[in-house]
């Protein structure tokens, strides 16, 4: 596991002909989704540990959040927090632009639906707020919130849905199909999201996939 400081990830443009290297960015949303079923929160961790990671602190202040409330996925959320240790130490959003336009970005996910808690679509504003900035890297998010992946993709950050990485980890070798239907099966009997088969997980032919 890598961590990196919103410091590097707003640095320089890379020297020509260099490739950016990728850094992946997870949400509130998806945190959440992995806390359901252990074995896909390890097989996650397993692929993306050889990756650098950003974990934004408003991730875990939304976490927290929600973790006080009433809502369904609030036993999900502690499970979470106990689970941070791989992404390294928060970064925070370190100047007032950055924190303006994670406000803004808030409002537009939220779409004038009340906040269940003040923190909410907070975590997902601010990683979209310090990737959308990013010059030396290619920032990737994973979320599974799907207005949350729109913004980021308006503004340039690669959006990624659990069940579009586990997509991924079956092209690498990384996991198969089989595998990735089981804990698909899983996230759709706690009711996170909708099933999807073996065939449909291969081939990427995903439709609208994500709760917030």
């Amino acid at each position: 596991m890598t961590s990196v400081s919103s410091t590097s990830v707003s640095s320089s443009e890379p020297a020509a002909g260099s490739a950016k290297r990728q850094v992946w960015f997870p949400d509130t949303s998806a945190l959440v989704t992995l806390a359901v079923h252990l074995p896909l929160q390890r097989a996650v961790v397993a692929t993306l540990s050889a990756h650098w990671l950003v974990l934004v602190k408003a991730v875990v202040a939304e976490l927290e959040g929600l973790a006080t409330t009433s809502d369904t996925t609030a036993t999900w959320a502690g499970t979470a927090l106990g689970q941070l240790d791989w992404l390294g130490k928060p970064v925070p959003l370190n100047d007032p632009a950055s924190t303006e336009l994670a406000v803004r970005v808030q409002e537009e996910i939220a779409a004038g639906r009340p906040l269940k808690h003040e923190m909410e679509h907070f975590g997902e504003a601010a990683i979209i707020s310090l990737a959308s900035r990013a010059q030396i890297v290619r920032p990737l998010m994973l979320c599974d919130d799907y207005d949350a992946r729109v913004a980021a993709k308006n503004r340039d950050v690669e959006p990624f849905s659990v069940h579009k990485l586990m997509h991924l980890m079956i092209k690498q070798g990384k996991l198969t199909a089989t595998e990735a239907a089981a804990f698909a099966d899983a996230l759709h009997q706690a009711g996170r999201a909708q099933d999807y088969t073996a065939e449909e997980l291969a081939s990427g032919r995903l439709v609208r996939v994500g709760q917030p």
